[in-house]
Protein backbone atom coordinates (compact mmCIF):
# COMPACT_ATOMS: atom_id res chain seq x y z
CA UNK A 1 0.00 0.00 0.00
CA UNK A 2 1.39 3.37 -0.97
CA UNK A 3 2.03 6.00 1.53
CA UNK A 4 -0.29 8.47 -0.61
CA UNK A 5 -3.44 5.52 0.00
CA UNK A 6 -2.31 4.81 3.50
CA UNK A 7 -2.58 8.18 4.48
CA UNK A 8 -6.46 8.26 3.00
CA UNK A 9 -7.04 5.39 5.11
CA UNK A 10 -5.61 7.21 8.13
CA UNK A 11 -8.36 7.83 11.04
CA UNK A 12 -7.94 11.29 11.45
CA UNK A 13 -7.79 12.00 16.05
CA UNK A 14 -11.06 14.51 15.43
CA UNK A 15 -13.09 11.92 14.08
CA UNK A 16 -12.26 9.53 17.26
CA UNK A 17 -13.31 12.20 19.35
CA UNK A 18 -16.51 13.44 17.61
CA UNK A 19 -17.49 9.91 17.41
CA UNK A 20 -17.01 8.98 21.70
CA UNK A 21 -18.21 12.49 21.97
CA UNK A 22 -21.60 11.56 20.11
CA UNK A 23 -21.50 7.83 21.70
CA UNK A 24 -22.00 9.23 24.88
CA UNK A 25 -25.37 10.32 24.71
CA UNK A 26 -27.16 6.79 23.18
CA UNK A 27 -25.15 5.10 25.02
CA UNK A 28 -27.08 6.62 27.87
CA UNK A 29 -30.38 6.33 26.33
CA UNK A 30 -29.63 2.74 25.65
CA UNK A 31 -28.50 2.46 28.75
CA UNK A 32 -31.32 4.04 30.31
CA UNK A 33 -33.94 1.70 29.03
CA UNK A 34 -32.34 -1.30 29.74
CA UNK A 35 -31.51 -0.62 33.30
CA UNK A 36 -35.60 0.13 33.54
CA UNK A 37 -36.57 -2.92 32.34
CA UNK A 38 -34.49 -4.67 35.12
CA UNK A 39 -36.64 -2.26 37.73
CA UNK A 40 -40.50 -3.02 36.36
CA UNK A 41 -41.26 -5.74 39.27
CA UNK A 42 -39.57 -2.89 42.38
CA UNK A 43 -41.06 -0.38 40.64
CA UNK A 44 -44.68 -1.85 41.47
CA UNK A 45 -43.84 -2.88 44.99
CA UNK A 46 -42.51 0.69 46.13
CA UNK A 47 -45.80 2.19 44.23
CA UNK A 48 -47.63 -0.63 45.33
CA UNK A 49 -49.06 -0.94 41.56
CA UNK A 50 -49.64 -3.95 39.35
CA UNK A 51 -46.79 -5.06 36.86
CA UNK A 52 -49.21 -4.04 33.97
CA UNK A 53 -49.42 -0.78 35.28
CA UNK A 54 -45.83 -0.43 35.82
CA UNK A 55 -45.46 -1.61 32.04
CA UNK A 56 -46.77 1.82 30.75
CA UNK A 57 -43.43 3.42 32.01
CA UNK A 58 -41.66 1.25 29.39
CA UNK A 59 -44.46 1.83 26.83
CA UNK A 60 -44.87 5.61 27.29
CA UNK A 61 -41.63 5.73 26.01
CA UNK A 62 -41.70 3.51 23.16
CA UNK A 63 -44.38 4.90 22.33
CA UNK A 64 -43.23 8.67 22.00
CA UNK A 65 -39.98 8.01 20.58
CA UNK A 66 -42.42 6.55 17.18
CA UNK A 67 -43.91 10.09 16.84
CA UNK A 68 -40.52 12.43 17.92
CA UNK A 69 -38.43 10.21 15.75
CA UNK A 70 -39.92 11.47 12.29
CA UNK A 71 -39.24 14.76 13.20
CA UNK A 72 -35.33 14.15 13.40
CA UNK A 73 -34.48 14.93 9.95
CA UNK A 74 -36.73 18.51 9.95
CA UNK A 75 -35.58 19.26 13.69
CA UNK A 76 -31.93 18.82 12.20
CA UNK A 77 -32.23 21.47 9.15
CA UNK A 78 -34.53 23.81 10.59
CA UNK A 79 -32.25 24.48 13.62
CA UNK A 80 -28.99 22.74 13.09
CA UNK A 81 -27.93 19.43 13.95
CA UNK A 82 -25.17 20.08 16.64
CA UNK A 83 -28.21 22.71 18.34
CA UNK A 84 -31.13 19.89 18.17
CA UNK A 85 -28.46 17.17 19.79
CA UNK A 86 -27.27 19.06 22.60
CA UNK A 87 -31.35 20.15 23.15
CA UNK A 88 -32.40 16.79 22.85
CA UNK A 89 -29.93 15.54 25.61
CA UNK A 90 -31.10 18.64 27.68
CA UNK A 91 -34.57 17.30 27.36
CA UNK A 92 -33.39 13.93 28.33
CA UNK A 93 -31.78 14.82 31.33
CA UNK A 94 -34.61 17.16 32.48
CA UNK A 95 -36.93 13.67 32.03
CA UNK A 96 -34.47 11.83 34.25
CA UNK A 97 -34.58 14.19 36.96
CA UNK A 98 -37.90 14.09 36.89
CA UNK A 99 -38.71 10.23 37.00
CA UNK A 100 -35.98 10.15 39.82
CA UNK A 101 -38.62 12.54 41.75
CA UNK A 102 -41.64 10.94 41.00
CA UNK A 103 -44.20 9.88 43.63
CA UNK A 104 -46.43 7.75 41.88
CA UNK A 105 -46.94 5.60 38.75
CA UNK A 106 -48.92 7.98 36.75
CA UNK A 107 -46.27 10.56 37.11
CA UNK A 108 -43.44 8.43 36.56
CA UNK A 109 -45.20 7.82 33.21
CA UNK A 110 -45.94 11.39 32.51
CA UNK A 111 -41.98 12.11 32.92
CA UNK A 112 -40.88 9.23 30.62
CA UNK A 113 -42.94 10.57 28.14
CA UNK A 114 -40.74 13.86 28.84
CA UNK A 115 -37.13 11.52 28.23
CA UNK A 116 -38.45 9.65 25.43
CA UNK A 117 -38.94 13.36 23.50
CA UNK A 118 -35.16 13.78 23.85
CA UNK A 119 -34.36 10.28 23.53
CA UNK A 120 -35.69 9.59 20.53
CA UNK A 121 -33.68 12.28 18.75
CA UNK A 122 -30.55 11.48 20.15
CA UNK A 123 -29.66 8.39 18.30
CA UNK A 124 -30.37 9.63 14.65
CA UNK A 125 -29.70 13.24 15.16
CA UNK A 126 -26.22 12.11 16.24
CA UNK A 127 -25.74 9.47 13.51
CA UNK A 128 -26.25 11.97 11.27
CA UNK A 129 -23.99 14.55 12.75
CA UNK A 130 -21.29 12.18 12.66
CA UNK A 131 -22.17 10.79 8.74
CA UNK A 132 -22.09 14.81 7.79
CA UNK A 133 -18.44 15.23 9.62
CA UNK A 134 -16.43 12.74 8.69
CA UNK A 135 -18.03 11.45 5.12
CA UNK A 136 -18.39 8.09 4.10
CA UNK A 137 -14.90 7.24 3.65
CA UNK A 138 -14.43 7.03 7.76
CA UNK A 139 -17.83 6.41 8.33
CA UNK A 140 -16.94 2.52 8.92
CA UNK A 141 -14.27 2.79 11.45
CA UNK A 142 -16.08 5.25 13.33
CA UNK A 143 -19.35 3.50 13.45
CA UNK A 144 -17.04 0.40 14.37
CA UNK A 145 -15.23 2.67 17.50
CA UNK A 146 -18.61 3.74 18.34
CA UNK A 147 -20.25 0.00 18.34
CA UNK A 148 -18.15 -1.17 21.14
CA UNK A 149 -19.76 0.53 24.33
CA UNK A 150 -23.25 -0.27 22.46
CA UNK A 151 -22.31 -3.80 21.77
CA UNK A 152 -21.60 -4.07 25.52
CA UNK A 153 -24.90 -2.29 27.18
CA UNK A 154 -27.21 -5.13 26.92
CA UNK A 155 -24.44 -7.15 28.91
CA UNK A 156 -23.47 -3.86 31.28
CA UNK A 157 -27.52 -2.91 31.74
CA UNK A 158 -28.79 -5.30 33.94
CA UNK A 159 -25.39 -5.36 36.17
CA UNK A 160 -25.45 -1.60 36.20
CA UNK A 161 -29.45 -2.00 37.33
CA UNK A 162 -29.04 -4.49 39.93
CA UNK A 163 -26.56 -2.37 41.71
CA UNK A 164 -27.92 0.65 41.91
CA UNK A 165 -31.63 -1.34 42.77
CA UNK A 166 -29.46 -3.18 45.55
CA UNK A 167 -27.29 -0.27 46.69
CA UNK A 168 -28.97 2.89 45.99
CA UNK A 169 -32.71 2.99 45.57
CA UNK A 170 -34.56 2.57 42.37
CA UNK A 171 -34.06 6.38 42.00
CA UNK A 172 -31.10 6.43 40.94
CA UNK A 173 -31.49 4.37 37.73
CA UNK A 174 -32.84 7.65 36.19
CA UNK A 175 -30.70 9.86 38.72
CA UNK A 176 -27.29 7.97 37.00
CA UNK A 177 -28.07 9.44 33.40
CA UNK A 178 -27.36 13.51 34.85
CA UNK A 179 -23.41 12.90 35.27
CA UNK A 180 -23.26 10.99 31.88
CA UNK A 181 -25.34 13.61 30.31
CA UNK A 182 -23.43 16.06 31.01
CA UNK A 183 -20.30 15.20 30.51
CA UNK A 184 -21.56 14.50 27.03
CA UNK A 185 -22.66 18.09 26.20
CA UNK A 186 -19.89 19.45 27.56
CA UNK A 187 -17.33 17.34 24.99
CA UNK A 188 -19.78 17.64 22.10
CA UNK A 189 -19.99 22.03 22.50
CA UNK A 190 -16.18 21.19 22.49
CA UNK A 191 -15.82 18.50 19.63
CA UNK A 192 -18.17 18.40 17.04
CA UNK A 193 -18.66 21.39 14.71
CA UNK A 194 -22.04 22.66 13.99
CA UNK A 195 -23.10 22.28 10.48
CA UNK A 196 -25.77 23.40 8.27
CA UNK A 197 -27.39 21.74 5.19
CA UNK A 198 -28.82 18.70 7.20
CA UNK A 199 -32.30 19.50 5.44
CA UNK A 200 -33.85 17.73 2.74
CA UNK A 201 -35.24 17.63 -0.11
CA UNK A 202 -37.24 21.12 -0.54
CA UNK A 203 -34.99 23.27 1.56
CA UNK A 204 -33.24 25.63 -1.08
CA UNK A 205 -30.75 27.34 1.30
CA UNK A 206 -32.77 27.90 4.19
CA UNK A 207 -35.03 25.27 6.83
CA UNK A 208 -38.35 24.13 4.98
CA UNK A 209 -41.46 23.90 7.37
CA UNK A 210 -42.54 21.19 9.19
CA UNK A 211 -44.65 18.87 7.10
CA UNK A 212 -47.87 18.99 9.22
CA UNK A 213 -50.06 17.16 7.09
CA UNK A 214 -46.95 14.15 6.54
CA UNK A 215 -46.33 14.09 10.59
CA UNK A 216 -50.57 13.44 11.02
CA UNK A 217 -50.35 10.95 9.03
CA UNK A 218 -47.17 8.98 10.10
CA UNK A 219 -46.68 9.81 13.71
CA UNK A 220 -49.90 8.11 14.77
CA UNK A 221 -49.20 5.65 11.91
CA UNK A 222 -45.61 3.95 13.66
CA UNK A 223 -47.24 4.42 17.32
CA UNK A 224 -50.38 2.30 16.57
CA UNK A 225 -48.42 0.05 14.91
CA UNK A 226 -45.51 -0.56 17.77
CA UNK A 227 -48.66 -0.46 20.00
CA UNK A 228 -50.44 -2.94 18.22
CA UNK A 229 -47.25 -5.21 18.13
CA UNK A 230 -46.68 -4.73 21.65
CA UNK A 231 -50.06 -5.79 22.44
CA UNK A 232 -49.73 -8.86 20.08
CA UNK A 233 -47.13 -10.42 22.84
CA UNK A 234 -49.48 -9.46 26.13
CA UNK A 235 -52.65 -10.82 24.49
CA UNK A 236 -51.33 -14.10 23.21
CA UNK A 237 -51.21 -13.19 19.65
CA UNK A 238 -51.85 -10.95 16.28
CA UNK A 239 -55.76 -12.00 16.16
CA UNK A 240 -56.66 -10.03 19.37
CA UNK A 241 -58.91 -7.34 18.75
CA UNK A 242 -56.51 -4.63 20.86
CA UNK A 243 -53.43 -5.72 18.61
CA UNK A 244 -55.06 -6.41 14.82
CA UNK A 245 -57.07 -2.95 15.11
CA UNK A 246 -54.35 -0.41 16.46
CA UNK A 247 -51.88 -2.22 13.55
CA UNK A 248 -54.34 -2.13 10.46
CA UNK A 249 -55.01 1.29 11.57
CA UNK A 250 -51.29 2.25 11.47
CA UNK A 251 -50.38 0.20 8.03
CA UNK A 252 -53.53 2.47 6.83
CA UNK A 253 -51.42 6.08 8.26
CA UNK A 254 -48.70 4.59 6.90
CA UNK A 255 -49.70 4.05 3.33
CA UNK A 256 -51.73 6.91 3.28
CA UNK A 257 -48.40 8.60 4.16
CA UNK A 258 -46.39 6.91 1.34
CA UNK A 259 -48.96 8.53 -0.83
CA UNK A 260 -48.99 11.68 -0.07
CA UNK A 261 -44.89 11.99 0.44
CA UNK A 262 -44.92 10.96 -3.35
CA UNK A 263 -47.35 13.50 -4.46
CA UNK A 264 -47.01 16.78 -2.02
CA UNK A 265 -44.86 19.65 -3.49
CA UNK A 266 -44.09 20.50 -0.06
CA UNK A 267 -40.82 19.26 1.09
CA UNK A 268 -42.07 16.21 3.10
CA UNK A 269 -41.28 14.66 6.36
CA UNK A 270 -39.39 11.97 4.54
CA UNK A 271 -37.88 12.05 1.23
CA UNK A 272 -39.12 8.21 -0.10
CA UNK A 273 -37.69 9.51 -3.06
CA UNK A 274 -34.17 8.04 -1.63
CA UNK A 275 -35.34 4.73 -2.23
CA UNK A 276 -35.21 5.52 -5.62
CA UNK A 277 -31.30 4.91 -4.93
CA UNK A 278 -30.70 1.33 -5.17
CA UNK A 279 -27.78 1.01 -2.16
CA UNK A 280 -29.80 2.68 0.16
CA UNK A 281 -32.96 1.33 -0.67
CA UNK A 282 -31.39 -2.17 -0.29
CA UNK A 283 -29.58 -0.93 3.41
CA UNK A 284 -33.41 0.41 4.49
CA UNK A 285 -33.99 -3.42 3.80
CA UNK A 286 -31.62 -4.95 5.59
CA UNK A 287 -32.17 -2.31 8.72
CA UNK A 288 -35.83 -3.05 8.69
CA UNK A 289 -35.01 -6.90 9.13
CA UNK A 290 -31.21 -6.74 11.20
CA UNK A 291 -34.62 -4.75 13.59
CA UNK A 292 -36.40 -8.19 13.79
CA UNK A 293 -33.24 -9.73 14.75
CA UNK A 294 -31.45 -7.71 16.96
CA UNK A 295 -34.00 -6.51 19.06
CA UNK A 296 -36.00 -9.90 18.58
CA UNK A 297 -33.23 -11.58 20.33
CA UNK A 298 -32.78 -8.94 23.06
CA UNK A 299 -36.12 -9.71 24.10
CA UNK A 300 -36.12 -13.20 23.60
CA UNK A 301 -32.72 -14.48 25.45
CA UNK A 302 -32.31 -13.19 28.62
CA UNK A 303 -35.56 -14.48 29.17
CA UNK A 304 -34.67 -17.84 28.09
CA UNK A 305 -31.39 -17.64 30.76
CA UNK A 306 -34.26 -16.41 33.87
CA UNK A 307 -37.14 -19.18 32.99
CA UNK A 308 -35.35 -21.82 31.58
CA UNK A 309 -32.16 -21.79 34.26
CA UNK A 310 -33.64 -19.75 36.82
CA UNK A 311 -31.12 -17.15 36.53
CA UNK A 312 -31.87 -13.82 38.14
CA UNK A 313 -31.88 -10.48 35.86
CA UNK A 314 -27.99 -9.90 36.90
CA UNK A 315 -27.09 -12.95 36.47
CA UNK A 316 -29.01 -13.40 33.19
CA UNK A 317 -27.23 -10.28 31.95
CA UNK A 318 -23.69 -11.88 32.46
CA UNK A 319 -24.30 -14.54 31.45
CA UNK A 320 -24.98 -12.77 27.40
CA UNK A 321 -21.58 -11.51 28.25
CA UNK A 322 -19.80 -13.46 25.31
CA UNK A 323 -22.06 -11.91 22.93
CA UNK A 324 -21.33 -8.16 23.57
CA UNK A 325 -17.59 -9.49 23.81
CA UNK A 326 -17.61 -11.13 20.57
CA UNK A 327 -19.59 -8.14 18.92
CA UNK A 328 -17.18 -5.81 20.50
CA UNK A 329 -14.10 -7.41 18.73
CA UNK A 330 -15.44 -7.90 15.09
CA UNK A 331 -16.41 -4.39 14.74
CA UNK A 332 -13.20 -3.04 14.45
CA UNK A 333 -12.50 -5.75 12.00
CA UNK A 334 -16.17 -4.82 10.22
CA UNK A 335 -14.74 -1.28 10.36
CA UNK A 336 -11.46 -1.52 8.98
CA UNK A 337 -12.23 -4.03 6.10
CA UNK A 338 -15.84 -2.50 4.76
CA UNK A 339 -14.33 -0.08 2.66
CA UNK A 340 -11.65 -2.49 1.53
CA UNK A 341 -13.88 -5.49 0.58
CA UNK A 342 -17.23 -4.20 0.29
CA UNK A 343 -20.49 -3.97 2.77
CA UNK A 344 -22.15 -7.53 1.28
CA UNK A 345 -19.10 -9.73 1.99
CA UNK A 346 -19.26 -8.60 5.71
CA UNK A 347 -22.78 -8.55 6.14
CA UNK A 348 -23.52 -12.03 4.35
CA UNK A 349 -20.27 -13.50 6.40
CA UNK A 350 -21.86 -12.06 9.27
CA UNK A 351 -25.89 -12.99 9.08
CA UNK A 352 -24.28 -16.41 8.15
CA UNK A 353 -22.42 -16.50 11.05
CA UNK A 354 -25.28 -15.10 13.37
CA UNK A 355 -27.57 -17.95 11.98
CA UNK A 356 -25.33 -20.57 12.63
CA UNK A 357 -24.81 -19.87 16.01
CA UNK A 358 -28.64 -19.41 16.65
CA UNK A 359 -28.57 -22.95 16.00
CA UNK A 360 -28.05 -24.84 19.00
CA UNK A 361 -30.74 -22.21 20.78
CA UNK A 362 -33.32 -24.23 18.77
CA UNK A 363 -31.44 -27.21 20.04
CA UNK A 364 -32.19 -26.66 23.42
CA UNK A 365 -33.63 -29.25 26.56
CA UNK A 366 -34.21 -29.24 29.81
CA UNK A 367 -30.90 -30.71 30.40
CA UNK A 368 -29.05 -28.04 28.25
CA UNK A 369 -26.66 -25.96 30.58
CA UNK A 370 -25.47 -22.44 30.40
CA UNK A 371 -21.56 -23.11 30.22
CA UNK A 372 -22.44 -25.02 26.70
CA UNK A 373 -24.04 -21.70 25.02
CA UNK A 374 -21.49 -19.98 26.03
CA UNK A 375 -19.46 -20.05 22.40
CA UNK A 376 -22.22 -20.12 20.57
CA UNK A 377 -22.71 -16.68 21.82
CA UNK A 378 -19.85 -15.44 21.31
CA UNK A 379 -19.73 -16.46 17.61
CA UNK A 380 -23.14 -14.94 17.65
CA UNK A 381 -21.77 -11.67 18.98
CA UNK A 382 -18.82 -11.92 16.19
CA UNK A 383 -21.38 -12.48 13.23
CA UNK A 384 -23.72 -9.45 14.55
CA UNK A 385 -20.28 -7.53 14.99
CA UNK A 386 -19.72 -7.69 11.34
CA UNK A 387 -23.29 -6.44 10.40
CA UNK A 388 -23.91 -2.68 11.86
CA UNK A 389 -20.99 -0.44 10.04
CA UNK A 390 -21.04 -1.65 6.51
CA UNK A 391 -25.04 -1.61 6.83
CA UNK A 392 -24.56 2.17 7.73
CA UNK A 393 -21.62 2.66 5.49
CA UNK A 394 -23.81 1.39 2.40
CA UNK A 395 -26.56 3.30 2.87
CA UNK A 396 -24.68 6.50 3.28
CA UNK A 397 -22.20 5.88 0.87
CA UNK A 398 -23.89 7.22 -2.78
CA UNK A 399 -26.12 10.42 -1.02
CA UNK A 400 -25.18 13.59 -0.99
CA UNK A 401 -24.19 15.24 2.41
CA UNK A 402 -27.46 17.05 2.45
CA UNK A 403 -29.33 13.92 2.45
CA UNK A 404 -27.77 12.11 5.33
CA UNK A 405 -29.95 13.57 7.52
CA UNK A 406 -33.46 11.88 5.78
CA UNK A 407 -31.35 8.63 5.36
CA UNK A 408 -30.77 8.16 9.04
CA UNK A 409 -34.22 8.98 10.17
CA UNK A 410 -35.39 6.49 7.86
CA UNK A 411 -33.03 4.00 8.78
CA UNK A 412 -33.79 4.15 12.58
CA UNK A 413 -37.73 4.38 11.62
CA UNK A 414 -37.80 0.92 9.84
CA UNK A 415 -34.52 -0.11 12.42
CA UNK A 416 -37.52 0.20 15.36
CA UNK A 417 -40.26 -0.85 13.22
CA UNK A 418 -38.42 -4.37 12.07
CA UNK A 419 -37.79 -4.63 16.16
CA UNK A 420 -41.17 -4.00 17.08
CA UNK A 421 -42.47 -6.33 15.05
CA UNK A 422 -39.71 -9.32 15.39
CA UNK A 423 -40.35 -8.80 19.29
CA UNK A 424 -43.64 -9.46 18.69
CA UNK A 425 -43.43 -12.27 16.73
CA UNK A 426 -41.25 -13.98 19.14
CA UNK A 427 -43.28 -13.07 22.14
CA UNK A 428 -46.28 -14.22 20.71
CA UNK A 429 -44.55 -17.57 19.32
CA UNK A 430 -43.50 -18.21 23.11
CA UNK A 431 -46.33 -17.46 24.74
CA UNK A 432 -48.25 -20.49 22.51
CA UNK A 433 -45.22 -22.55 23.25
CA UNK A 434 -45.92 -22.49 26.94
CA UNK A 435 -49.59 -23.26 26.51
CA UNK A 436 -51.82 -24.08 29.24
CA UNK A 437 -51.07 -26.20 32.74
CA UNK A 438 -47.78 -25.70 34.84
CA UNK A 439 -44.70 -25.14 33.43
CA UNK A 440 -42.52 -28.19 33.21
CA UNK A 441 -38.58 -27.92 32.48
CA UNK A 442 -39.65 -29.90 29.21
CA UNK A 443 -42.49 -27.72 28.70
CA UNK A 444 -40.27 -24.48 29.17
CA UNK A 445 -37.69 -25.78 27.06
CA UNK A 446 -39.64 -27.06 23.78
CA UNK A 447 -41.50 -23.50 24.20
CA UNK A 448 -37.77 -21.66 23.98
CA UNK A 449 -36.97 -23.90 21.24
CA UNK A 450 -39.61 -23.27 19.21
CA UNK A 451 -39.36 -19.53 19.10
CA UNK A 452 -35.39 -20.03 18.64
CA UNK A 453 -36.27 -21.15 14.94
CA UNK A 454 -38.33 -18.37 14.05
CA UNK A 455 -35.15 -16.00 15.55
CA UNK A 456 -33.09 -18.60 13.38
CA UNK A 457 -35.66 -17.95 10.15
CA UNK A 458 -35.62 -14.56 10.62
CA UNK A 459 -31.95 -13.62 10.79
CA UNK A 460 -31.70 -16.37 7.55
CA UNK A 461 -34.07 -14.17 5.58
CA UNK A 462 -31.59 -10.83 6.62
CA UNK A 463 -28.86 -13.31 4.83
CA UNK A 464 -31.02 -13.17 1.45
CA UNK A 465 -31.45 -9.35 1.43
CA UNK A 466 -27.71 -8.71 2.23
CA UNK A 467 -26.80 -9.89 -1.15
CA UNK A 468 -27.87 -6.97 -2.99
CA UNK A 469 -25.97 -5.05 -1.29
CA UNK A 470 -22.74 -3.12 -2.36
CA UNK A 471 -19.79 -5.49 -3.25
CA UNK A 472 -16.14 -4.51 -3.22
CA UNK A 473 -16.07 -2.22 -6.59
CA UNK A 474 -19.31 -0.63 -6.21
CA UNK A 475 -18.28 0.93 -2.66
CA UNK A 476 -14.31 2.29 -3.98
CA UNK A 477 -16.33 3.76 -6.84
CA UNK A 478 -18.78 5.13 -4.77
CA UNK A 479 -16.25 6.16 -1.91
CA UNK A 480 -13.79 7.76 -5.22
CA UNK A 481 -17.34 10.29 -5.44
CA UNK A 482 -17.46 11.61 -2.38
CA UNK A 483 -16.21 14.60 -1.16
CA UNK A 484 -14.07 14.28 1.26
CA UNK A 485 -14.54 15.51 4.75
CA UNK A 486 -12.68 17.71 7.22
CA UNK A 487 -12.36 17.63 10.82
CA UNK A 488 -13.07 21.24 11.47
CA UNK A 489 -16.49 21.01 9.08
CA UNK A 490 -15.94 24.78 8.65
CA UNK A 491 -17.35 24.38 4.96
CA UNK A 492 -20.30 23.50 6.66
CA UNK A 493 -20.61 25.77 9.86
CA UNK A 494 -24.00 26.77 10.92
CA UNK A 495 -24.38 30.27 9.41
CA UNK A 496 -24.50 33.24 12.13
CA UNK A 497 -28.46 33.58 12.31
CA UNK A 498 -28.57 30.23 13.21
CA UNK A 499 -25.71 30.54 15.90
CA UNK A 500 -27.34 33.51 17.51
Amino acid sequence: MSDQRRGADRLPREYLKIGSALVLGAAMAMLDATVVAVATRTLAEKFGSTLSAVAWVSTAYLLTLSVVVPLSGWAMGRFGGRRVWLTAVGAFLAGSLLCGLAWSVPSLVAFRVVQALGGGLIQPVGQALLGRTVGPRHMARVMAVMSVPMALLPVLGPAVGGLLLAELGWRWIFFVNLPIGLLAIVLVRRWVPAVEGMAGRGSSGGAARLDVRGFALIAPGLASLVYGCSAAGDHGGFGAPAAWLPMAGGVALLVAFVFYSLRTKVAPLLDLRLFANRAFSVAMLNALLLGATLFGAMFLLPLYYQQAHGFSALRAGLVLAPQGVGTALSTFVAGRLTNRVGPRVLVMAGTAGATAATVPFALVGASTTALSLAAPLFLRGLGLGLVMAPLITAGYSTLRRESIAQATTTFNILNRVGGSIGTAVLAVTLVRGFGDGAPTAAKVASAYGTTFWWALGCTAVTLVAAAFLPGARAMRAALAQAAPATPSGAEDRESAAAAA
